[in-house]
């Protein structure tokens, strides 16, 4: 299929949370490697069984872990009535600081399961995030396609609200608190009378807890989004990524 059925299957036209769904990494034709195929396949297998859900509903789901883990737990959580909802703002790219290409398999390899679920058009939304969305730093001569979340990412309180959504989970691994970024939106949402639960995979025996998120540095403050982004890389078409000039070879010298 082409980038645009790939991105209608994850993206319905009747699709309650369909707005949400970013775009870029189904925006360029990519033949799918072997090794991509692997490691899609090993996420997937990952998640079977890892993690069962509270029943859909009232709860929304944010899955924030490792990118092809994230997608491959939504998938399994599609069978459970989530719609995932791919929030990935960031490229492909050769020599790329955040490795897309194993979740742009998952976009692809996953869409059997997906249909398999047959959802309904206003099922409960599973966000998914990439946890190593800015993580790892960016040299000369490297594709820089590092992101953050904002709240402009996700749906207000009052559209959850309004969608009968009273519960939010956030899934992670290794964290039992949101990451900076992703803390701006769930305070959001808490002050708005949504109740937050999180839950650490890698606990042992993982736990699901209510937490009251703290107030992030800059928490509603109008240049926050800007301050956030200074030192990432945006493109053309709206999404994270662009190659880091090398100095060495760029000046402003008169010839």
């Amino acid at each position: 299929m082409n980038e645009l059925e790939l991105y209608a299957r994850w993206a319905p036209d009747d699709g309650a949370w369909t707005p949400w769904v970013k775009p870029v990494l189904f925006a360029v034709p990519h033949t799918l490697a072997d090794e991509e195929r692997e490691a899609w396949r090993a996420a997937a297998e990952r998640a079977r069984g890892r993690w069962t859900p509270p029943r859909a509903g009232d709860t929304a789901l944010v899955l924030d872990l490792s990118g092809p883990d994230a997608l491959a737990l939504a998938v399994e959580c599609a069978a459970h009535a989530y719609r995932p909802v791919p929030l990935f703002n960031s490229c492909l790219g050769r020599n790329a600081v955040v490795p897309n290409e194993p979740l742009r398999a998952g976009l692809e390899l996953g869409v059997g399961a997906l249909a398999a679920a047959r959802l309904h058009r206003d099922a409960a939304p599973a966000f998914v995030l990439d946890s190593r969305r800015s993580q790892g730093g960016a040299k000369p001569l490297m594709f820089d396609n590092r992101w953050r979340v904002f709240a402009q990412d996700f749906p207000s309180a009052n559209v959850l609200l309004a969608r009968s959504i009273r519960t939010v989970v956030l899934v992670q691994a290794g964290a039992s608190t949101p990451s900076t970024d992703l803390a701006h939106v769930l305070l959001r949402w808490q002050t708005a009378g949504l109740a937050i639960h999180a839950i650490d995979l890698a606990a042992t025996p993982p736990a699901l807890v209510p937490i009251r998120v703290a107030k992030p540095a800059w928490y509603g403050a109008l240049f926050q989004r800007l301050l956030v982004t200074l030192g990432l890389r945006r493109n053309a078409a709206g999404g994270f990524g662009e190659v880091v000039p090398d100095a060495t070879t760029t000046g402003t010298g008169f010839a």
